[in-house]
């Protein structure tokens, strides 16, 4: 991510709750549901942001499971780790995981709202597969509504991007990259790719 992509979300990070309208808790708790989140899962939240799923996310996991919360700016990761600061199964880390190796394993390593931001996207996921992923563990693309509505927002708001293309198209896209992709759900509620070893 460039410094100017790190400093928009670092602006924005204070009033991001009360523009983010689309992940609702029963929109969250559907899209846990089809991912199947379970108790004593590791779970790697990758552009967690201000924490939007944080808290579903260690309801479901409880005691036995771990979440390490990531993120690029710092004014998200603040604001995450203000609400969410105090529960023992989430740990926060400031961290570019294009440009820098994380520690640990896990069940499920999510990319909520975060792909269109990212600069070298298969070699990301490649790496993600090699150094953090269990065996059986996936790689879940996911976003709370369609391409276009993401890509409407993008464009307005300026935000450096790739495109995020359909669904069925970066599944395809993935696959020549050699990665195992498939749709798991795709319609104007949500948006989830599931990348396997």
């Amino acid at each position: 991510m460039t410094k100017e992509e790190i400093s928009f979300f670092d602006t924005i990070a204070p009033s991001w709750d009360g523009m983010e309208r689309l992940s609702t808790p029963g929109k969250v708790n559907e899209i846990l549901d089809i991912i199947g989140v379970e108790k004593g899962m590791d779970v790697l939240d990758l552009g967690t942001g201000t924490g939007v799923l944080l808290p579903f996310l260690s309801e479901r996991i409880g005691s036995e499971g771990h979440i390490l919360a990531v993120d690029i700016s710092e004014g998200m990761l603040s604001q995450a780790y203000r609400k969410f600061g105090g529960r023992d199964n989430i740990e926060f880390l400031l961290s570019d995981f294009e440009e820098q190796s994380l520690e640990g394993r896990y069940d499920l390593i999510f990319l909520y709202c975060v792909y269109p931001h990212l600069h070298y996207p298969a070699e990301t996921l490649h790496r993600l597969i090699d150094n953090n992923l269990k065996p059986g563990g996936r790689i879940i693309i996911g976003f709370p509504t369609d391409e276009n509505f993401i890509n409407n927002i993008h464009g307005r708001r300026k935000v450096g991007h790739d495109i995020l293309p359909k669904a069925e198209i970066l599944v395809l896209r993935l696959v020549v990259e050699c990665l195992r992709a498939k749709v798991i759900a795709n319609d104007s509620e949500k948006y989830l790719v599931e990348v396997r070893q």
